[in-house]
């Protein structure tokens, strides 16, 4: 039986841990460590495949151990050399792809960044359509500092001519604020309304959003991922829900009150110049589950969902200019294989053919689970397919970089429908104005 010494049970615990890691660097999972891992994880691989390179074992079973060592720290060094070889290489592609195509599919995708460097290229490009002002984006920085940093991407996106940025937030009130400091924090939506007569509803929500709405517009921003028009709907709370929380977020458990409030709440946005989202479509309320982790299936019935959850949605979507937000969760009684987002049976069999919207529908983040399983690069292609017209990619920055690669090349090779994209282009230039040349032609 051969010994295992200190340093054999280094290498080993090193490589054992290193291999999965160098698995998911490019996991958005990965995010806040990525810059510092991909580094150490190669001098690592290194030093570790230095020390190997002669052997020190004589025995057989040792230079059997030596051989297994050494193959795998190179398989750590192959993984992280490829990963971000490729990652670079996809990157290269996109800032160098001709301009006409890479606009047009460009102002279908909505970026988060920490600092302004990491989108100004992009912007100066027209290679986005909108970015995110996150928490990650406002840390530290001053009402003025952030209105300037805005107003600097604004002038880079005008000489573009182009027509203006989206910029969008997630301020709804409450525990979800991502402008808040430096903007005042508020109670959620659901406790201005909480006890209030059914008629005061709408004048109370209004009253809110036009608050939310004048400091958003002070911003620059003009686009709120807000309000939510889930149910609250009581249910056990998972354990592993950390971000989801739909049951503190929700406004009421009652549709009916929820309308009115996410009506009232939309047009005092709008009051300001700012477009509110309705989100989660198909609703969150009824899953346990968190779908920046899990794959989540909602399971209720269309009639169900018809004569309760969505009434809010469908009613708030004909009231108001919203933008509708499709969420994640799997609808398994219309399609049981693909997140509602990436799935033309919801979105083109429910929103825009029962219910006649044609408005602007975007995603939720991107960087999710149930995305994430089915492929980053494939998804941007599978949700433009099944009309969706903004892609936001609003957590992991990097994940940009592959969606957009993939989605030039999916129109390079015939893969993304002329027609939905042309569709979704007129949607686009109707809701913001953008120039007739981000239209597709077919």
């Amino acid at each position: 039986m051969t010994r295992i010494t200190l340093r054999q049970g280094l290498l080993w615990g090193g490589v054992l841990t290193a291999l999965p890691l160098a698995y998911l660097l490019r996991n958005p999972l990965m995010t806040q460590w990525r810059s510092a891992a991909t580094p150490m994880l190669c001098v690592f691989a290194v030093s570790a495949l230095l020390g190997l390179r002669m052997p020190r074992w004589q025995s057989a079973p040792g230079m059997r151990q030596h051989s297994v060592l050494f193959v795998l720290w190179l398989s750590v060094l192959f993984i992280v050399a490829t990963e971000e070889g490729l990652f670079q290489w996809h990157k290269h592609q996109v800032l160098h792809h001709p301009a006409p195509d890479a606009q047009v599919l460009g102002a279908h995708i909505i970026i988060g960044y920490s600092h302004p460097e990491e989108v100004k290229s992009l912007v100066s490009q027209g290679l986005v359509g909108g970015i995110f002002i996150g928490t990650n984006t406002m840390k530290g920085k001053t009402t003025g500092a952030i209105a300037a940093e805005v107003a600097e991407l604004q002038t880079l996106r005008k000489k573009t001519g182009l027509g203006p940025l989206l910029v969008s937030t997630d301020q709804e009130g409450g525990i979800v604020a991502r402008m808040s400091p430096p903007l005042s924090a508020t109670p959620p939506l659901a406790d201005i309304i909480a006890g209030a007569p059914s008629q005061d509803i709408e004048a109370l929500a209004f009253a809110y959003g036009q608050d939310h709405g004048r400091g958003l517009s002070a911003l620059g921003v003009n686009v709120n991922f807000a309000p939510l028009a889930d149910l609250s709907i009581p249910r056990a709370r998972s354990r592993l829900d950390f971000h989801s929380l739909i049951a503190q977020r929700a406004i009421d458990t009652n549709p009916h009150r929820v309308s009115p409030a996410v009506i009232g709440y939309a047009h005092g946005l709008e009051a300001q110049g700012v477009l509110a989202t309705l989100k989660h479509f198909p609703g969150l309320g009824r899953v346990t589950a968190d779908t920046h982790l899990f794959r989540v299936t909602l399971s209720s019935s269309q009639n169900t969902l018809e004569k309760s959850d969505w009434i809010p949605f469908r009613e708030g979507l004909q009231s108001t200019q919203s933008l509708l937000m499709v969420g994640h969760a799997t609808l398994s009684a219309v399609d049981a294989n693909n997140p509602a987002s990436l799935s033309s049976k919801v979105v083109q069999g429910i929103v825009r053919n029962r219910w006649g919207h044609d408005g602007v529908l975007v995603t939720d983040d991107m960087a999710m689970a149930p995305v994430v399983r089915h492929g980053m690069c494939e998804a941007g292609v599978d949700a433009i397919n099944a009309g969706i017209d903004l892609l936001l990619v609003s957590y992991d920055t990097d994940q940009y970089y592959t969606i957009m690669h993939c989605l030039l090349q999916a129109k390079t090779g015939g893969r993304l429908h002329d027609k939905q994209l042309l569709a979704s282009g007129h949607r686009l230039q109707k809701a913001f104005g953008l120039p007739g040349r981000l239209l597709n032609t077919p």
